[in-house]
């Protein structure tokens, strides 16, 4: 009984010593992770006035380039919760831009209408801070300008010169060739009028007994 006692009075002994020995490894431990930033200068930011650099795959909000943009709806089919739109109106190649936007009370910052693009003309960006108390604040359009491009005005306005230019030409070309079969056709009448008469004079000279002239 009194070995017992001994034994387990022991092992309580090692156990404490054995805990104070582990609290004190594991402080060391800790403080060696601390004592590593200990000296070096503070990373605190003071947002928003200072930024932390943002990686350049960040997923944040859309921008858009929008010269670029052929409407062809890619990245809205492509979108698994619908949450953009676009809307224009076709002159010929070009496009009168009405609206672009993305829903981001929807938007879950998937990035899956990026890839699908041919163009390559959306992209996500770095900007993440789109704070409102208006939550249709959130229904964002993302085009720079609506209707058309200058651009794309001086193509439409070129276009339609070369169009009437060359609807004009066609025209030229049309009434040349009517005029020409106009005349000669008027050259075939003549010549069959002075056939006409030629063969009276032969018929008169016929009845007169006479020999019959040569034109």
């Amino acid at each position: 009984m009194v070995q017992a006692t001994e034994s387990t009075n022991t092992t309580g002994v090692g156990d404490y010593f054995k805990n104070i020995w582990d609290a004190l490894a594991t402080t060391v431990a800790g403080m060696k992770i601390t004592g590593r930033y200990f000296f070096q200068k503070p990373i605190t930011i003071q947002y928003p006035d200072e930024v932390m650099p943002i990686p350049d795959r960040y997923r944040g909000i859309h921008y858009l380039e929008q010269d670029k943009c052929i409407e062809c709806h890619a990245c809205e089919r492509a979108c698994p919760i619908d949450c953009i739109e676009m809307e224009a109106v076709r002159h010929g190649k070009e496009l009168e831009w009405i609206s672009f936007t993305v829903d981001y009370q929807k938007c879950m910052f998937c990035e899956l209408c990026v890839y699908p693009c041919p163009a390559d003309c959306i992209h996500m960006g770095t900007e993440f801070a789109f704070v409102t108390e208006d939550r249709s604040e959130l229904n964002l359009d993302l085009l720079s300008y609506q209707g058309m491009s200058r651009d794309a005005r001086i193509r439409m306005k070129e276009a339609a010169i070369k169009k009437a230019e060359k609807e004009a030409a066609k025209k030229a070309k049309a009434e040349a060739k009517a005029k020409a079969e106009a005349d000669k056709a008027a050259e075939g009448g003549a010549a069959t009028a002075g056939e006409g008469a030629q063969g009276a004079d032969d018929a008169k000279a016929d009845d007169a007994g006479e020999e019959p002239t040569d034109g």
